[in-house]
């Protein structure tokens, strides 16, 4: 996908959990389609922890899960007929414009809902985890995963919270989309059937931790979803305070959620 939309490899870093995988990707993985590979850390949130710690303060990171298969910016009037690292860029360069760290898409590949949306949203709006970049900030505390850490549910969700609390934004590219399998038969975290007892339980924590910013319910699939509040950006664009009209609740404290 990434050779595709004319990525250069000298940009792709391949992460693996432990020596295991690393040679069952050496030998499978063709070597023109990426820059290195490199023996990380077993567990989705270890692992994205890990990835930040290899690379500077400041460094653009731009995070893909494995089965990302496509990406679509054909509904976006900003984006249409440009290209994926065209896209990055302007994601980036508003990131800085807007004092923000990081920058998701839409989480529903369907046109439909993404075509009636604004192009960019500055509030309280979930980033989903299989595609989103970030300025990095390795050693800042206050943006690690506590909460989700173990078993890696709803792990994004806790990452949106953290990076609202601290920055007061996050941005949302609503109208770029992307084709993934997010309850495959097989994975990191497992097939969906294994996930639903996970995700409600990290989806407690995380109300219990943040009961101002999102509601827990429930589909008939018996899947949990924790939907966030969209709460006011309450930050400083361009020498502008941005207007709210919805200050930001505080977290909760917790034995939880002082855990380093």
């Amino acid at each position: 996908m990434l050779k595709t939309n004319k990525i250069s490899a000298s940009k792709i870093y391949v992460y693996v959990a432990n020596d295991e995988e690393y040679k069952e990707y050496a030998e499978k993985l063709d070597k023109k389609l990426y820059h290195k590979l490199v023996v990380g850390i077993k567990g989705l949130v270890p692992q994205r922890q890990f990835i930040m710690e290899q690379w500077k303060e400041g460094q653009h990171i731009v995070f893909f899960d494995d089965d990302v298969e496509s990406i679509d910016l054909s509904i976006s009037k900003l984006f249409k007929g440009k290209t994926l690292d065209y896209f990055f860029k302007y994601a980036f360069k508003e990131c800085k414009a807007n004092k923000s760290s990081i920058w998701g898409v839409y989480p529903v590949y369907n046109p439909f809902f993404r075509k009636a949306r604004d192009e960019m949203s500055t509030c309280l709006n979930y980033i989903v985890g299989a595609f989103y970049g970030i300025i990095n900030r390795p050693n800042l505390k206050s943006i690690r995963l506590s909460i989700t850490k173990e078993n890696g549910q709803k792990e994004d969700v806790e990452r949106t919270i953290k990076y609202f609390v601290e920055d007061g934004i996050v941005l949302r590219f609503n109208r770029v989309g992307f084709v993934t399998k997010y309850y495959g038969k097989s994975g990191g975290l497992g097939t969906f059937e294994d996930r639903l007892q996970p995700m409600l339980e990290a989806s407690n924590k995380i109300k219990a931790a943040y009961p101002d910013y999102g509601t827990i319910s429930t589909k008939k699939t018996g899947m949990t979803e924790f939907k966030l509040k969209k709460i006011p950006a309450t930050t400083t664009i361009e020498g502008k305070t941005k207007s709210a009209t919805q200050s930001k609740p505080k977290p909760a404290h917790n034995k939880t959620q002082k855990k380093k």
